[in-house]
């Protein structure tokens, strides 16, 4: 995994970082960072790494977070997300370690700083991105669970739409929706067509 970044952020506060997630993750710092010209330039840091990587770290533990969740669905109350909380706060050891490292570190960084984690596609700067909402671990646990478990099919959807190779104008956004399904939206570079797929959330079982 890799951390990139604006040259806003601090490079000291990512090397602590990498030292609070070693040895169970590794983490290596971009220290060739983004420089932006502007009034207010854009502020943010990005987790990258490839889709097997992802699933190699944390698809066991995301697929216990995600049943819980399911469970709670089935009752009608996952959005309260307390009882799947609970039930896996002590499982869910590698995705907790990298909440808490990210909920640390966004108390050192600017409030209009965006922290983010995904895939380099198409390019690690133009990267297919979720951005990772709010300070709490619990929540950066949930959010980091569903990306993961979401991982399978959106690489499905990139290559059955062929957006590696070149098809997509900027970046590819994610954005989780109320129900736990994932958005992706695109901009084909070709027609500026705007285009936007939900992947449902799916039971791991």
């Amino acid at each position: 995994m890799r951390a990139l970044s604006t040259s806003d952020v601090p490079l000291e506060s990512l090397r602590e970082l990498s030292l609070d997630l070693s040895p169970d993750l590794e983490l290596e710092v971009d220290e060739r960072q983004v420089f932006l010209r502007a009034a207010e330039p854009p502020s943010w840091v990005t987790f990258l790494a490839n889709g097997d990587w992802w699933l190699k770290a944390f698809a066991a533990y995301s697929a216990l977070y995600v049943a819980e969740i399911v469970k709670e669905a089935a009752k009608g109350t996952w959005k309260n997300r307390g009882k799947a909380l609970t039930a896996v706060r002590a499982a869910t050891t590698g995705i907790k370690k990298l909440a808490a490292g990210i909920a640390k570190l966004r108390q050192r960084l600017s409030p209009r700083t965006r922290i983010a984690m995904g895939l380099p596609i198409p390019d690690d700067y133009f990267a297919t991105s979720l951005d990772l909402l709010g300070s709490d671990p619990d929540d950066l646990a949930f959010q980091i669970a569903l990306f993961v478990h979401h991982l399978p099919g959106l690489t499905t959807l990139i290559e059955s739409e062929g957006l590696q190779q070149g098809r997509v104008l900027g970046a590819m956004r994610l954005k989780l929706q109320q129900d736990a399904s994932l958005e992706v939206s695109w901009m084909d570079k070709d027609s500026f067509t705007q285009h936007r797929k939900v992947l449902p959330l799916e039971d791991p079982a």
